[in-house]
């Protein structure tokens, strides 16, 4: 029996994507232990699946064994929760689940504790049970990355990489890539920084990793050519996203097409009701010398 939940809460923990129907099968095939369901109908909550976790909790026959499975109880109050919408009510039922957790094993519990505080921005609360979840398994992957992405990506750089890499390939996306290579770039590790951009564009193409394979061709290997072609691959993605137009018109300035250059930044602060792009074509005139556009 512990064999079997130990395997389960291992898959729901290695894995950020979960397979719905292997829980499902998994759980109706040892019917008679119920804490299977528990999971099988939390899994349901964490991926969205509200409306059938709803069902599935109200045909569950309740045995005694959940009366005191903290995760069981856990699931029902995250799922009466969707009904009623009350955070504060949420937190407060979840923290009475703390008493019931005596053997500190739900770290899910410590999580979701996070989560609600967090959205609420009482910072020290969220972080304390994040610390409290990893206390419980050194390698709850989702708690990893909760803590990865909420520290600062320049100060945190190689606490960041650190995290990151620990995850198994089954966490690893390109947002996640995108993540991880632009904190080796804020470590001054260019190298390995472009490694991870150019395998975050083999996962999916997003404007993001191209243009920080812009940026680093432009800035760090004074690639020009290069990172003209990066910044119009990540333009054509998304025309919306700032950056690497207003890079691009620095690279045209670096090779001396300064009318192409200005060009560009008068059509950014255009397009852009921003005051970033109206300092950087200010700087822009400073460089060349015309303090009256400048003005």
């Amino acid at each position: 029996m512990e064999t079997i939940i130990y395997k389960i809460e291992r898959y729901i923990t290695d894995n950020i994507v979960l397979d719905i129907d292997y829980l499902k099968n998994v759980s109706e095939k040892y019917k008679n232990i119920s804490e299977l369901k528990a999971y099988y109908i939390y899994a349901l909550f964490k991926a969205g699946q509200y409306e059938l976790a709803i069902l599935e909790l109200d045909f569950l026959e309740q045995s005694k064994n959940l009366e005191k499975d903290s995760i069981f109880l856990m699931t029902k109050e995250l799922i009466n929760s969707i009904k009623n919408d009350e955070i504060d009510i949420l937190i407060n039922s979840l923290e009475k689940l703390i008493i019931v957790d005596k053997e500190k094993k739900n770290k899910w519990l410590r999580l979701e504790l996070f989560n609600l505080y967090e959205k609420k921005g009482i910072d020290y609360l969220a972080w304390g049970y994040l610390e409290e979840a990893i206390a419980i398994d050194e390698i709850f992957y989702e708690a990893i990355l909760a803590r990865a992405y909420r520290l600062n990506l320049i100060a945190n750089c190689n606490e960041i990489i650190q995290h990151i890499i620990s995850l198994p390939q089954t966490y690893i996306d390109s947002d996640i890539l995108n993540f991880l290579g632009n904190a080796y770039l804020n470590c001054d590790d260019s190298e390995n920084a472009l490694k991870i951009f150019n395998g975050s564009i083999e996962k999916t193409e997003t404007e993001e990793a191209y243009y920080f394979l812009g940026y680093i061709n432009h800035y760090n290997l004074n690639d020009f050519d290069k990172g003209l072609f990066y910044y119009d691959k990540s333009i054509s993605l998304n025309n919306k996203f700032i950056d690497p137009q207003l890079d691009k018109a620095w690279l045209l300035y670096d090779i001396n097409q300064n009318e192409s250059s200005e060009i560009l930044f008068k059509k950014i602060i255009t397009e852009f009701e921003e005051v970033n792009p109206y300092n950087q074509i200010i700087l822009f005139y400073i460089k060349i010398k015309q303090y009256a556009e400048a003005l």
